[in-house]
């Protein structure tokens, strides 16, 4: 059982849970929705889908052995919606474009969760799950039960979980929210990837704030273009109960968010300046200053201004906090109480984590993998300390080529010294990933590679001086590496404090 599901039975008459969706099925009782065949338990309702790789329905036979009592299946033509077929003691029913509806399926069975809590949904390119985290930590710190889903997993009071996507699928995402609902959550932010937009995981979200962080290039192998990832990511409007919109003005993007909202909807502007726009709701930052551990800034907004520090470092992150405040200040929160909690907050794991070792070398850790999050990150430590900067970095396999060379050019630009090495190659050649960054160098020679990620770091880290910085970009908080279609043990963040334990010895 996960340890953030409901321990509660829920059931329903696959009847009652049709007719909606113009179907007359049966009335049969199942306790449970099951994506997956090699889960189905008994009394449960296997969802055959057709998907991008494989046809759920080819699993019926296993899923009707495993004890299935209905099988929900995908049906080819509209003219099969609603077919009831037996099959060995199990009822098959057809429905017409059945990946559309699981989420909506899904919300009627665990009687619509996200109905009985402020849901914040977080969607860009980066800084989702910084943002996420802060929006949690921030109810949290307001004495609120709390939750997230996202990269780092589904937590709700101090429990947490994997989960196998950034935004897991429609039936898993509506079971969490049901088991957050029992656990008397009043606040759950949760990371809207692109991908789950497109596949409709959150269509029956009911959600209160939408965030858009910014938007740069990523997952192009799965859009195609920049203008339809731009599309995915504003597929977040539509979702139901949205009333509050907050966008980052300091990326271009924002304007067409501002342009694409529906009449019912609020927007909140946040940015280093007052929004242009007239009437529009603004969370600004001025008089930044880059302290060792963190910044501080003037908090001005429509909801008033008070001066804040917190742990947190760069520009980037105060416009991923800026978001996270103006969500709450939407909701109802108090500028006074803003004050009081944004200096409590802590920073996030693998998120621009830095450790310190007995020789003044400072180690970063950060989960940036595409261009505009390397950038950031070099830039954002370039304005915290100014001894050399060391980059050591890969870029993952069967993902993205074109952003390659890119990165290369811009660990070149930013970075004193640069190190590549391997990140998730899967598949792929390392050295011939790493061909393609140093494409983007204009002195590859004086690059250094080592593949060893491991020996990458040592090397950096024994070559480095006192105050010198060792960016570790790339994975972040993850504890796994995939080489040769392998999934290594590998916890960066655990090895760097090794490494600093070694050291201090």
């Amino acid at each position: 059982m996960n340890a953030l599901t409901s321990e509660k039975t829920v059931g329903m008459s696959v009847r009652t849970l049709l007719l909606p969706f113009g179907i007359n099925a049966p009335d049969v009782s199942v306790q449970a929705l099951i994506l997956d065949s090699r889960e189905v338990v008994i009394h449960s309702a296997f969802l055959a889908v057709k998907g991008h790789d494989r046809d759920g329905r080819d699993f019926i036979p296993q899923a009707i052995s495993l004890g299935a009592h209905v099988i929900i299946a995908d049906a080819d033509e509209h003219s099969q919606h609603g077919h009831v077929e037996m099959r060995d003691h199990s009822v098959i029913v057809h429905f017409y474009e059945l990946s559309k509806s699981l989420s909506a399926l899904a919300d009627s069975f665990f009687n619509s969760p996200s109905s009985k809590m402020n849901t914040v949904a977080v969607t860009g390119t980066n800084g989702k799950t910084s943002t996420t985290q802060l929006v949690q930590q921030i109810a949290e710190l307001d004495n609120k039960i709390a939750a997230s889903v996202g990269t780092l997993g589904a937590s709700c009071q101090g429990v947490q979980t994997e989960t196998i996507n950034t935004t897991p699928d429609a039936i898993s995402m509506q079971k969490l929210m049901y088991g957050f609902a029992e656990q008397g959550a009043e606040l759950v932010a949760l990371e809207a990837s692109s991908h789950a937009l497109v596949q409709g995981r959150l269509d029956a979200i009911n959600t209160n704030v939408a965030i858009f962080t910014n938007l740069t290039r990523d997952h192009l192998d799965y859009h195609g273009t920049l203008e339809e990832y731009a599309r995915a990511k504003r597929l977040l409007l539509q979702k139901p109960g949205l009333e509050w919109v907050v966008v980052n003005q300091e990326d271009a993007e924002h304007l067409n968010w501002l342009r694409s909202l529906y009449s019912h909807q609020k927007a909140v502007v946040v940015g280093l300046d007052k929004p242009t726009q007239e009437g529009v709701r603004f969370c600004i930052a001025k008089d930044i200053r880059y302290l060792d551990k963190g910044v501080s800034f003037t908090l001005e907004s429509s909801w008033g201004s008070t001066p804040l520090e917190c742990q947190l470092l760069g520009e980037f992150n105060v416009l991923n906090l800026l978001c996270a405040i103006a969500s709450h200040l939407c909701l109802g929160m108090s500028i006074d109480k803003v004050s009081t909690i944004v200096p409590l907050l802590r920073g996030i794991p693998g998120r621009m984590e830095t450790l310190k070792d007995s020789e003044n070398i400072h180690l970063v850790i950060d989960y940036a993998h595409t261009p505009d999050a390397l950038e950031n990150a070099l830039s954002t430590l370039r304005l915290h300390h100014k001894k050399q900067l060391w980059c050591v970095f890969g870029c993952g396999g069967e993902r993205d080529q074109g952003k390659r060379p890119l990165m290369g050019s811009i660990a070149e630009r930013l970075a004193d010294q640069v190190v590549l090495t391997n990140d998730n190659s899967r598949s792929e050649d390392p050295q011939s990933i790493v061909r393609d960054i140093l494409a983007g160098c204009q002195e590859p020679e004086h690059i250094c590679v080592e593949l060893d990620r491991k020996k990458a770091i040592r090397y950096a880290r024994k070559h480095a001086n006192a105050n010198d910085v060792v960016l570790v970009a790339g994975k972040g908080h993850e504890d796994y590496q995939l080489v040769d279609n392998k999934r290594l043990d590998y916890n960066e963040r655990h090895f760097i404090r090794q490494l600093v334990e070694e050291i201090a010895q």
